[in-house]
């Protein structure tokens, strides 16, 4: 029997990730139950998409993803079920919270949830995590066939996600996403950073607006507590820190902000000649 996965924006102050468990556990009381986190930022569906991609990755084929950061949640925005190419399922509301597990993984087949007779009895207009996607995903774990959830479709809304530009003096990016720690990760890969710069290499750094120098290395205990670095983190995407600190909290930084590497221009001393 496949897990069910769930990432939220709900918190762990409410009621509402525990009533969205005994639904499933109503229906399916043997499930497996993964908390992916319930603090993404409150209506953040940017960063939703981000952490629910890479956390995906490590999951199992068969897993059921339920993803409920939902500011449409009771309008005519549609809830859907993504089939992705890896065997993996996901169930949540058509907003572009898909947009880089459908990239990542590749889409199969798209259905609109509408079959009510899966959903629970009273729908909540503001809580079809509930009363909607929860009984859909345990039901799907117990065998039941994709397609009787609802109508096929043939596309999913999606984010417009920024790409780097690139010169010969400096990469321009910008922040995707900010970690529990202050770090910032960026939206530069690492083959582009590694063709800009190399290790042991300080590079010019301007995020929102704050320039700073941060040596390129490859983990924080190469520099000194409280300095600055830039590293290839987990994502496989630029990162850039404090080492012992908080980087965002100290500077204000927020995700979107831009972010603009340059090459340090190294000073040469003349060295004399002997005679």
């Amino acid at each position: 029997m496949n897990a069910i996965a769930i990432l939220s924006d709900l918190g762990i102050r409410d009621y509402f990730v525990a009533a969205m468990k005994g639904v499933i556990l109503s229906i399916n009381p043997n499930v497996t139950i993964v908390d992916i986190t319930h603090e993404v930022p409150k209506q953040d569906i940017r960063t939703a998409a981000f952490t629910l991609a890479n956390a995906a990755e490590t999951f199992p084929r068969g897993t059921i993803f339920i993803a409920v950061v939902d500011p449409g949640v009771g309008t005519k925005r549609r809830c859907v079920l993504l089939q992705a190419r890896n065997g993996m399922s996901f169930i949540g509301p058509d907003n572009g919270i898909f947009t880089l597990v459908a990239e990542r993984f590749g889409v199969s087949r798209i259905y609109e949830i509408t079959n009510k007779a899966l959903m629970m009895p009273k729908i909540s207009p503001t809580f079809h995590g509930r009363d909607l996607m929860a009984p859909v995903a345990a039901h799907l774990n117990l065998g039941l066939k994709p397609s009787s959830v609802g109508p096929e479709i043939k596309a999913l809304k999606r984010l417009k996600m920024p790409t780097p530009k690139v010169t010969k003096t400096k990469i321009v990016g910008c922040v995707l996403n900010i970690d529990d720690f202050g770090n910032l990760v960026t939206n530069i890969g690492a083959d582009l950073i590694s063709r800009f710069t190399e290790l042991d290499e300080f590079l010019q750094v301007s995020v929102g607006g704050k320039d700073f120098k941060a040596k390129f290395v490859g983990t924080f205990g190469d520099v000194k507590p409280g300095e600055n670095l830039c590293y290839i983190g987990s994502t496989r995407s630029l990162e850039i820190a404090r080492n012992m600190g908080n980087l965002a909290g100290t500077l204000r930084v927020r995700p979107g902000d831009k972010v603009t590497l340059r090459r340090c221009v190294k000073k040469w001393t003349k060295r004399s000649k002997k005679g």
